[in-house]
């Protein structure tokens, strides 16, 4: 059993509506509108270690530290390589997370937030990067659909899920363009997630989403 501190939420144009999250959302996909809903407790994916399915190599010293129960951790701006498959064949990818901003709840004037649920919650922005290291080469890329956010092993956070261009945090790279995803190219994705006051945040990757399930890399990004 894990909990869940708060539901996820589209936005369009003016309106921020609140919408259930499924742990296998694909990234920035539209959700339907829902009834907002309370911290709730909720049976799901469990922790990392039940996660199974192709390899993903941290490459960190073997020394890494364990935080509280996720095993060994990775730094921010550490890199991690992992291979990602799906119907286009396997990519091998570079990931990491390069840039966690505390926002304010300010940012979001001009969306209705009325209902949505964000008492002791902070609103984070979080970038990853992605880099092909060679393998397939999509026309469209789904591999930020596997990460997740949580400040305990069974504890994910929520997120908004922005449908309109928010400039403080781009769900989709502005710098790239339309076209193939050829090796060296590198994607950076933001979400914005709401976290609790006074909670370290860690970010998951390799669970959920589309394509095969991996090892999930975890990273601290937050103390």
């Amino acid at each position: 059993m894990r909990t869940k501190y708060t539901a996820r939420a589209a936005a369009s144009a003016a309106v921020l509506a609140l919408a259930l999250t499924a742990c296998n959302d694909p990234a920035g996909a539209p959700v339907p509108p829902a009834k907002p809903s309370a911290p709730s407790t909720q049976q799901g994916m469990g922790s990392s270690a039940g996660a199974s399915g192709g390899a993903a190599d941290t490459g960190s010293k073997d020394d890494a530290p364990a935080a509280e129960g996720f095993g060994k951790t990775l730094a921010m701006n550490e890199p991690a390589t992992a291979t990602y498959k799906d119907d286009d064949g396997p990519t091998q990818l570079e990931i990491k997370p390069t840039k966690v901003e505390k926002g304010s709840w300010d940012d979001f004037k001009g969306f209705d937030l009325k209902d949505t649920d964000t008492k002791n919650l902070v609103p984070y922005y979080l970038v990853m990067s992605y880099t092909s290291k060679g393998g397939a080469e999509p026309w469209i890329t789904t591999w930020d659909a596997k990460r997740d956010a949580l400040v305990a092993p069974d504890q994910e956070v929520g997120r908004l899920t922005m449908l309109d261009d928010f400039k403080k945090c781009p769900n989709v790279d502005p710098g790239h363009k339309p076209g193939q995803f050829k090796k060296g190219m590198t994607e950076n994705a933001c979400k914005v997630y709401m976290v609790p006051k006074n909670k370290p945040l860690y970010v998951r990757w390799g669970v959920g989403g589309t394509g095969e399930d991996v090892k999930p890399i975890v990273w601290k990004v937050l103390d």
